[in-house]
Formats: C-alpha cells, sequence, structure tokens
C-alpha cells in the first residue's frame, strides 16, 4: 500500500479484492458440479483462493509498499518483488499489453481449440516469439507439454474436458 494514497483502500487492496471475489465465484461454482469436472478447478482454485486472500489480508493492514535505499519499491505480498525504477512507463505498458495478448489469446485458444490443443500451442508459440526459443526446441517442448497433460490428466485422471467450439462448430 503505498504511502502517498493516504488511505487504506488503495488500488493494490482493490485488485486483490477482485481476484479473491472471481477466484471464490469460481471454486464455489464448481461445487456443485460431479467429482471429475470439479477436481480440476479446485485443485488450482483453492490455492490461488489461498493467496488471493493472503495478499488482500496483507494489502489491508497497511504492509504495501516500503520505499528502500536504492531506487527499488518492494511490495510486501506473496512474492515480495522489487520494482525496477528504470523502467519507463511506456515500456512498462508496452509489457502489459503484451502480457495481456498472451493471455487473451490462451484463453480464446482454450474456448476454441480446447484445453489439450491449446496448451502445448500456447507453449510452443510462447517460447519461439517470447522466450526467442528455436523451433525445434519449441516442438519437443510443446510435444512433451501435450504428453505430460493427456497422460495426467486425460489417461490417468480421466477428466471431462469441456468442448471445444471448433468441434461443435463441426458438428
Amino acid at each position: 500500500m503505498s504511502k502517498k494514497s493516504g488511505n487504506k483502500l488503495d488500488p493494490s487492496f482493490w485488485l486483490a479484492l477482485f481476484f479473491a471475489a472471481v477466484i471464490a465465484i469460481l471454486v464455489g461454482t464448481a461445487a456443485g458440479w460431479d467429482w471429475d469436472p470439479r477436481f480440476f478447478p479446485w485443485a488450482i482454485g483453492i490455492p490461488a483462493l489461498a493467496l488471493a486472500v493472503r495478499q488482500l489480508l496483507t494489502d489491508w493492514r497497511g504492509a504495501g509498499a516500503n520505499a528502500e535505499q536504492g531506487g527499488a519499491t518492494r511490495y510486501a505480498g506473496v512474492l515480495d518483488i522489487p520494482v525496477d525504477q528504470s523502467i519507463s512507463p511506456q515500456e512498462m505498458f508496452r509489457h502489459t499489453v503484451k502480457t495481456a495478448r498472451w493471455i487473451f489469446a490462451f484463453a480464446f485458444g482454450i474456448w476454441f481449440f480446447g484445453f489439450l490443443i491449446s496448451i502445448p500451442l500456447f507453449v510452443f508459440f510462447y517460447l519461439v516469439y517470447e522466450a526467442q526459443a528455436r523451433k525445434p526446441v519449441g516442438l519437443i517442448i510443446a510435444g512433451l507439454t501435450f504428453l505430460f497433460v493427456w497422460g495426467m490428466f486425460d489417461r490417468l485422471m480421466h477428466l471431462a474436458w469441456p468442448e471445444a467450439a471448433l468441434f461443435t462448430l463441426l458438428r
């Protein structure tokens, strides 16, 4: 929480409240499902909810940003990552927009192609375009990712995947 804001409920609190509420709604929605489709959202959602609530409480208590010597500002939270003040706001905005595009592309891919296809596709394209990995390396890692997700969630756990929009449209 910023000492400049003067009030206890600055933007970091509201952001943490938003994420805690969204995750709580999603975990609560999954409670009405059968065990198989409920397992995956709960395995991800319950730890995420615990982290979101911890961040919310940290922001509520006012243990947010504390200025330190050397120009970096530390945000007390789950990761306690120092913010590099040498990066311009325009550069940070470009990185934020780029990250948001990756997130929306991944969400669209899950909706359109389904989980089993989207996860390795996302891994491949992210490695090639963001991590600057060579395409053969990206293909190998994407293939191993597919085998892991398919083996673990489809073959071993028999997870009921939601049907992809592409397959619904092709019927």
